[in-house]
């Protein structure tokens, strides 16, 4: 079982605040020779009564090397995106952040250049606070 990050209750909590349910913590991925785990798999219905299913990983980028934690979760990201895909499942990947690191390194073009031809969702969650303050498709 992975450990968990410092701000994955933090996390948990806004969720739930903002009305999510939580399906799965951790949420397995893969197969019986390949295992990953996504931090959360949660799910909410939508006006419409449609059911909406996200898998969330929570990052803190509390090491000293900003860079390394974004490549490290990007690859996270990207590993989890394909295997949904190749399993023709609806769940859509997001990546969860901390106000602070999005307000400062994630600005960066290089950083806005990434999320953007990588196609990363954000979830923007204020730890102080546990709410979520903003979403990035």
């Amino acid at each position: 079982m992975p450990r968990r990050d410092l701000y994955h209750d933090t996390v948990r909590n806004a969720l739930i605040k903002d009305g999510w349910t939580i399906a799965r913590d951790p949420f397995m991925l893969g197969d019986p020779t390949f295992r990953v785990y996504a931090d959360l798999c949660v799910a909410k219905t939508v006006d419409t009564d449609e059911q909406i299913t996200l898998t969330i990983e929570v990052k803190v980028f509390g090491a000293a090397s900003h860079v390394t934690e974004l490549e490290k979760a990007v690859g996270q990201y990207a590993l989890y995106r394909s295997i949904l895909k190749h399993e023709d499942s609806p769940i859509q990947t997001y990546l969860a952040i901390p106000t602070k690191i999005y307000q400062t390194f994630f600005q960066h073009y290089i950083v806005q250049n990434l999320i953007q031809d990588e196609q990363i969702r954000l979830l923007i969650f204020n730890p102080d606070t546990e709410t979520i303050e903003q979403w990035k498709d």
